[in-house]
């Protein structure tokens, strides 16, 4: 029996993901099935179980990249002095790239809430995301760009949370532009900068 390469290997999940994202925002977690993302890629039910055993396991996986992503865009945004941008980056990834799959956030804490093992791993990736925040902001203040009056980890715990709430009122369909306003101007108000005008 031929070995599979790993690239392909990779590459094969990479498309299994991308096509879970997408029917899970069209139908829901819930309306999904396996066959359904199966019907997405093109290929059988049984190649879908190869890469992931469950749909819960690529719910899974979906939540460990969403919370990557946000660590990336916030270690990039360590490597500038200005933090407007950087907020503004990540409410743009969080609107455009993960739109749709926003409430895909909160049916993982659902699912989390019945199922250990997965409860395990969102709370580490969680804390993951609150330890990424905590040093991005330990270095603003470093440098000397935000306030050094309040604790690096509360102002963490309090982005997080903007963050999720951000998420929410997106989803249940406030207006955006408020939405938008209210985020640049609540985060830059926990990280003691003046309002941009």
């Amino acid at each position: 029996m031929p070995k599979v390469i790993p690239e392909y290997k990779e590459a094969a999940k990479t498309k299994i993901i991308q096509a879970a994202r997408k029917v899970f925002a069209e139908k829901g977690y819930h309306d999904t099935t396996m066959d359904d993302i199966a019907k997405e890629i093109g290929v059988s039910k049984g190649a879908l179980y190869s890469y992931f055993k469950s749909k819960e396991d690529l719910l899974k996986e979906l939540s460990l990249q969403n919370h990557q992503t946000l660590r990336d865009i916030i270690n990039t945004a360590c490597k500038s002095h200005d933090l407007t941008p950087a907020l503004e980056e990540v409410y743009v990834q969080m609107t455009e790239k993960y739109g749709g799959n926003m409430h895909t956030n909160f049916e993982i804490i659902a699912l989390a809430a019945h199922e250990p093992t997965t409860k395990k791993i969102i709370m580490e990736d969680f804390q993951r995301d609150i330890d990424t925040v905590q040093s991005f902001l330990e270095d603003k203040m470093k440098q000397g760009t935000m306030r050094t009056d309040v604790n690096a980890r509360a102002l963490a715990e309090l982005f997080t949370s903007l963050y999720m709430g951000t998420m929410a009122k997106l989803i249940l369909g406030f207006n955006s532009k408020e939405i938008h306003d209210n985020w640049m101007e609540s985060m830059l108000l926990i990280l003691g900068k003046n309002k941009t005008k």
